[in-house]
């Protein structure tokens, strides 16, 4: 179970204002207009080169493919880090945004732009930007001097650098050590220390920066750490109520939140350095010290909370509003944004920075959400209620109770006696002592749940996650205009990270307290109903749409993180969710459908899951068991066996198979005898065993090891299953 896959931020309409130059070309007739405009950049006249860097940047930011080649061929990107040195601010403007906005949409551009010195061209403004910020914050000569259009240069400017500078380090790996180099963190933390007096957005851009930085890089977490009180000034961020009295809520917990997320970037290498010092002392970590990193965890965790109290309905139907009422013009065409367009990209970035606010959601929980002791107390507890093993258990299990047969037998009567002497003296009184016990553990177990991370987690965060889950009427449009289709893309993508958020926390409850899960058996299927809520909204949106629809693949990408958290619930419960045969029947559905073998694999999951239920489920396990055997294993096998076949369905069927090992491991299951035994499961798995070794060697060993392996393995436990299933009865 890794962390939440890393939020990029899109390349969005700049909140501090475009610099629009008037008569910058937005198109070009033929190719040879292109070697005459990237000569005006190196034109004596500035305002040439401003006129050049705007239409440059208007170019390469347009839909036209080929525009943005023929610029590319013509090595437009060292001539715009060429003039990033330019003594004329519009021109750094221009071309800074230019650079940055190409960054952004093209990989392979990015990776030129990291090639073309790109690091010592922005190092070489640093101290310049660093003096006018400077004199801007205080308002002295040197900010006088610039006037309002040379503040707004000067900010624009810093904006596009970082921003740059982050999407390099998002996007090309080698570029992480050239920015660590750069030594950029005293000038990108002082942007927190006067976040009051510095817009907004700036200061998003520098914690979107530090928050790239500092991700997995140690080197950047320790230089951060060791520079001054850069800690305790995120520190201070993270507890401001409010940055400045014309900062808007909204703006301050985007500001509190990208600091929090550095800051939970930097722990773990914290928290070392502090054991390390610790140790060199002959003493423990100071409780100051600890309980001091565990507040900010909190503060954090409350900080996303609200920042997530959001509705996607109400903002999916204003999206939808705001994208087919703006003028169909062409943007660049006519720079200046509409009202309508600003304010859909200010609602872009909010669920930008959702997305994030659920990312640092997901990552805090899965590395601290259930601790040690949490489960030391749930495992406690589990102990104490638990019924006695069912036989449950793994193949290497079958058969070990035989050895121990004669030990046991020796001592059954004296056993059966201590049994029935206590029975004689158990009476009310101990029944109510038991029970007093069992409702203290259970109560001590709460209150430690409720003091935790974990707590925090259940009640402030996962209430919001399962409203973002929820499909806004933005997955029913029909993407007819690139503008449809982004905002589509925008809230299908938060639907899939809140999914994912969600899937975190239930996967850290089933590997390390999964006895909550017993206490809190309505959660379980309220949350159980609410996934088969979301998925029967897509499915049926789904199958009844066009298969070449362009929200198809949305549907199914949300549908997928859907289906997945349904299948760690049931891991987590042992198959006590209460599905309907109804439900069992779309479950099925998804399978047959599915557009790949990963939805599949998590339809198995779910279905194999579910089959476990006992007593009193036997026709389901009927409907589950042979669908497995019969379309999911078998259809599988003979697909494979085809001349010319090329495409096996190895992942599901070797998730099937290990199911089926799980669910008819004991006669003594109330549906062994009325399934496996009376639908001769046993003989079809004996005709399977050839054709697995055959699809087993469609998997190339050198490609995929792990796969090929799984395979093999299920191979050798379908043959042993055989073996003891065939004389089980006997």
């Amino acid at each position: 179970m890794g962390k939440a896959q890393k939020r990029t931020f899109k390349s969005r309409t700049n909140p501090l204002g475009t610099a629009t130059v008037p008569g910058a070309a937005t198109a070009v007739e033929s190719k040879d207009d292109v070697p005459v405009l990237l000569k005006k950049l190196s034109s004596s006249d500035a305002s040439d080169r401003v006129w050049a860097a705007a239409s440059a940047s208007n170019l390469l930011m347009s839909d036209d493919e080929t525009v943005r080649r023929m610029l590319l061929s013509n090595n437009v990107i060292s001539a715009l880090v060429e003039r990033l040195s330019d003594s004329v601010p519009d021109v750094v403007v221009q071309v800074s945004g230019a650079l940055y906005n190409l960054a952004a949409i093209d990989h392979g551009a990015a990776v030129e732009i990291s090639r073309r010195n790109i690091y010592g061209a922005i190092q070489s403004l640093i101290p310049r930007l660093a003096t006018s910020i400077d004199g801007i914050i205080k308002n002295n000569e040197e900010g006088q001097r610039l006037g309002d259009d040379g503040r707004k240069m000067v900010l624009l400017t810093t904006d596009n650098m970082l921003s740059l500078l982050r999407v390099l380090c998002e996007t090309v790996p080698a570029s992480v050590k050239q920015v660590n180099d750069m030594a950029l963190i005293p000038f990108v933390i002082s942007f927190f220390k006067v976040a009051d007096r510095l817009p907004p957005s700036l200061v998003q851009t520098a914690g979107q920066f530090l928050h790239t930085l500092t991700d997995e890089n140690t080197a950047a977490k320790r230089t951060l750490l060791g520079h001054g009180d850069a800690v305790n000034v995120l520190f201070n961020v993270v507890k401001a109520q409010q940055l400045g009295a014309e900062t808007s809520a909204d703006d301050t917990a985007v500001v509190r939140m990208l600091a929090g997320a550095v800051l939970m970037n930097l722990k773990d290498v914290a928290i070392e350095q502090l054991e390390t010092e610790a140790d060199k002392r002959g003493a423990d970590v100071s409780a100051e010290d600890a309980q001091a990193w565990d507040n900010m965890t909190r503060a954090v965790l409350e900080i996303v909370s609200g920042f997530i109290s959001f509705d996607p309905h109400e903002a999916a139907a204003r999206a939808l509003h705001l994208a087919e009422t703006i003028p169909v013009a062409d943007v660049i065409a006519a720079p200046e944004a509409s009202k309508q367009e600003m304010e859909l990209d200010r609602l872009g970035a909010r669920m930008d920075y959702i997305q994030m606010a659920l990312e640092l959601a997901a990552n805090i929980f899965t590395d601290e959400g259930a601790s040690a002791e949490d489960a030391e107390k749930a495992e406690s507890e589990s102990e104490d209620t638990a019924e006695p093993a069912d036989g449950n258990g793994s193949d290497d299990d079958m058969g070990d109770d035989e050895d121990e047969e004669g030990d046991d037998a020796e001592h059954e009567d004296e056993g059966e006696a201590d049994l029935e002497a206590r029975d004689a003296d158990f009476d009310a009184d101990d029944m109510n002592d038991v029970l007093r016990d069992e409702g203290a553990a259970k109560e001590e177990t709460e209150e430690a749940v409720r003091q935790s991370v974990l707590g925090v987690f259940i009640d402030a965060i996962v209430p919001s996650l399962l409203r973002l889950a929820e499909p806004t009427v933005a997955m029913t449009c029909a993407a007819e205009s690139a503008r449809l289709a982004s905002v589509a893309e925008d809230f299908a993508a938060l639907n899939e990270r809140a999914l994912g958020c969600f899937n975190n926390f239930l996967l850290v409850i089933e590997e390390s307290l999964k006895a909550w899960f017993r206490m809190h058996a309505d959660r379980v299927d309220a949350w159980w109903r609410f996934l088969i809520d979301v998925a029967e909204r897509l499915v049926g949106s789904a199958a009844d749409a066009d298969p070449a629809a362009a929200d198809r693949r949305l549907r199914y990408m949300v549908l997928d993180r859907a289906i997945g958290c349904m299948w760690t619930l049931a891991r987590g419960v042992g198959g006590e969710v209460p599905a309907t045969p109804d439900q069992i029947e779309g479950l099925i559905f998804v399978c047959s459908t599915a557009p790949d073998h990963a939805l599949r694999v998590k339809a198995v999951g779910v279905l194999g899951n579910i089959a476990r239920r006992q007593p009193g489920h036997v026709d389901a396990n009927r409907r589950i068991g042979l669908f497995l055997v019969d379309h999911v294993i078998a259809a599988s096998l003979q697909a494979n066996a085809q001349p010319g076949s090329t495409c096996a369905a190895v992942e599901p069927v070797a998730e099937a198979l290990d199911l089926l090992f799980d669910i008819y491991s004991d006669m003594a299951y109330d549906y062994d005898e009325p399934v496996f035994v009376r639908e001769k499961l046993l003989p079809r798995l004996r005709q399977m065993l050839v054709p697995m070794r055959s699809l087993c060697k469609t998997v190339d060993r050198r490609k995929h090891r792990s796969l090929r392996d799984r395979c093999d393995l299920a191979t050798q436990n379908l043959r042993a299953f055989i073996e003891y299933k065939a004389t089980e009865r006997k």
